[in-house]
């Protein structure tokens, strides 16, 4: 998309028809408009919101109609308000238009009461004839999504919103939407309702049984619902808190009284998580020395046994045999001795023969009972190492667990010394910083606790899931109905995994542009990210490969988030020049319309926003005020600011002869089309 010319007729402040051309130029691709606070910014903005979408987000939202125009109207007299908008989608030339014709019904009413409204919008077709769209109201939709608005309208005085805390789902919101993931999303709710829609027809149809099988399952959907909100909460509560703390951290870091201590403290503290870890290193390896060797204590009793039974078997000749088994009974079998002598059975020569049959062994026997004896060696041996791993194990455990004893103890002290110190709030910062991990502990085990009773919940609806799969049910309507919601439920949960892999993809994605945008602004050495949980956060390096989160300053998270929205303009432009085909999202060019987005820039962020500005999108619509056109951004804004307007507001306050406040559009630069 791309923006040609704005037209305002009456609309708010802006008396008249007042014409707003933007810059085409791929090398001055952006348009900067100037005005004191007051003056209409922020209703430029709101003027394509309202063209759009048929709503504005300012005070008094349903006066649209200028108050001069009102004014010179009379009573029961009318005032015609229009936005138009030309510009260029998809190689397609359009003029939109959305106009409103209002009625002014008494002296002090300036809203008026509707007339007549109109959405309006015309293309130019292939061979250049213009012709009318017949649902204005979609197309343009479709063309600038709503759910995109927040991205590519926005006042830079506020989106430092998305990197705070509770920023999560506005960020995971936009993301989801400039990748068309809604969709899926969508078809996920619509799945849900046509299983419980066949689910309750059963319900009517169906057995008794199933009918309480299925309420069953609804109470608790309904229970892991509620344990779900109850997690989310106990999550942010604990994010919240743990950034207060970290701010308490770095407060007592940065007063001199305290910054001692308290870096000998957090030291300290590295030092006792890094034993910790210690700890547990040599628990698991206690428990894999027990898991392997732990039989041999008790195997001391069997394995005397066990030896003296073969130290008899040997003292009687049996192990290892003179006489094997099979020998004896081959004479026995011939009926004639070694000897010559005939062995007749139930003879007594045959019957002397057969009682070495008692002591012959076998080579089985002879086999099993050195394989026995070797490992009864070896068990004796392993008895005595067994023991001196786990001497020396326990011992460097109890060495571990008094050196923590001895930081801990000394982390006691530094933060009783800090509560005596009563400069600075000193005392009372820590007083705070110990509340705020009591609560940190506090919401550890809520979370834990709210996390064992959902897997429980979750545990019992996967039993009652079973027992409907299992169940026999002879109506046929309801068996019907049944087998429907189970197919419904199984798109259901396809269509989850795919929404999951998806949106975890573009998180990826958009996480890496976002960190380059970030560094290229930032002058110091932080990384930005979007984590699991879709917090946009500000990292330092502290070496060794780690990061830790920093307390941001409003610039700070105000380039943050302008870097997250640019890296979405970004992804929406390179999905539009791709070749592969996407069923959820085809991307767009997309402008950027920002208000204020030097707001609480220092001077050397408003120099590095403004550089970068061009490569943010294709084209950039930039209101600012006077005291936001520093030295800094007028040095990079002058040298690629196509167009430049000003708006000059009529204060009745300043000019007596000025009854009603009213703003133009002045063009202060024209630029290339």
């Amino acid at each position: 998309m791309e923006l040609e010319k704005l037209t305002l007729h009456n609309f708010r402040q802006f008396y008249g028809e007042q014409e707003l051309v933007f810059s085409g130029d791929t090398e001055k691709n952006v348009t900067v408009i100037h005005g004191s606070n007051g003056s209409g910014k922020t209703t430029v903005l709101n003027s394509f919101l309202w063209l759009f979408y048929g709503d504005v987000k300012l005070p008094k939202p349903d006066q649209i109609a200028s108050e001069r125009a009102m004014a010179e109207a009379g009573l029961q007299g009318t005032v015609e308000v229009e936005v138009q908008l030309e510009f260029s989608h998809d190689g397609t030339e359009y003029t939109a238009k959305r106009s409103k014709t209002v009625r002014r019904n008494g002296e002090n009413d300036f809203a008026g009461t509707e007339v007549t409204s109109d959405l309006h919008l015309e293309f130019l077709d292939e061979t250049g004839n213009r012709k009318v769209r017949g649902n204005a109201e979609d197309s343009l939709r479709q063309i600038m999504p709503e759910r995109l608005r927040e991205i590519f309208f926005f006042d830079g005085e506020t989106i430092d919103e998305l990197s705070e805390i509770g920023g999560q789902e506005k960020i995971q919101t936009a993301i989801q939407n400039i990748m068309g993931l809604t969709i899926l999303e969508r078809a996920k709710r619509h799945l849900e309702s046509v299983r419980k829609g066949f689910e309750e027809e059963v319900s009517r149809h169906g057995s008794e049984e199933l009918s309480e099988l299925y309420q069953k399952r609804t109470d608790l959907e309904d229970r892991i619902d509620a344990l779900s909100d109850d997690l989310s909460d106990a999550k942010d509560s604990k994010e919240k808190t743990k950034s207060e703390l970290t701010d308490v951290k770095q407060r007592l870091n940065e007063l001199e009284d305290s910054q001692e201590l308290q870096q000998e403290r957090e030291r300290l503290e590295g030092d006792v998580e890094g034993l910790k870890e210690e700890i547990e290193q040599i628990n698991d390896q206690l428990s894999n020395t027990i898991s392997n060797k732990g039989y041999v204590p008790f195997a001391g009793s069997a394995v005397e046994k066990t030896a003296k039974m073969l130290q008899q078997k040997r003292e009687q000749g049996e192990i290892p045999s003179e006489i094997k088994t099979q020998f004896v009974d081959d004479l026995l079998e011939m009926e004639e001795c070694i000897c010559g002598r005939e062995l007749v059975p139930e003879t007594e020569p045959y019957r002397n023969v057969s009682k070495w049959r008692e002591s012959a062994g076998s080579s089985e026997l002879e086999e099993a009972a050195m394989n026995i004896a070797g490992q009864l060696t070896e068990i004796g041996e392993d008895e005595e190492e067994i023991y001196e791993t786990l001497k020396d194990l326990l011992k460097q455990r109890s060495d571990v667990g008094d050196e923590i004893q001895r930081k801990e103890e000394r982390i006691s002290e530094i933060s009783g010394k800090l509560e005596g110190i009563d400069t600075e709030n000193i005392n009372q910062l820590e007083r705070r910083r110990k509340d705020l991990e009591s609560k940190l502990t506090e919401y550890d085990q809520q979370i834990g606790s709210v996390q064992g009773k959902i897997e429980s919940v979750e545990s019992d609806l996967e039993e009652v899931k079973q027992e409907i799969n299992e169940a026999e049910e002879q109506n046929k309507k309801a068996d019907l109905a049944r087998r429907r919601a189970q197919m419904a439920e199984y798109l259901q949960n396809r269509i989850e995994e795919l929404f999951e892999k998806y949106q975890d993809e573009v998180r990826k994605s958009v996480n890496e542009r976002v960190n380059d945008i970030f560094r290229d602004i930032i002058v110091k050495d932080y990384y930005a990210e979007i984590d699991d949980d879709y917090s946009l956060r500000i990292l330092k390096d502290i070496g060794s490969n780690e990061t830790i989160p920093v307390a941001k300053s409003t610039g700070e998270r105000q380039i943050a988030s302008l870097s997250f929205i640019a890296s979405l303009v970004s992804l929406a432009r390179e999905r539009y020049h791709s070749d592969e085909e996407s069923i959820y999202f085809s991307g767009g060019i997309y402008p950027m319309i920002m208000d204020s987005p030097f707001g609480y820039l220092d001077p050397e962020y408003q120099k590095r926003v403004s550089s970068v500005l061009p490569e943010m999108a294709e084209q950039v619509v930039v209101l600012v005020t006077q005291s936001q056109w520093t030295q800094e951004v007028a040095g990079e804004m002058d040298a690629i600011a196509g167009e430049r307007y000003r708006l000059e507001y009529h204060d009745p306050a300043d000019d007596p002869t000025t009854e009603y406040e009213y703003t133009e559009l002045v063009r202060q630069h024209q630029g290339a089309r």
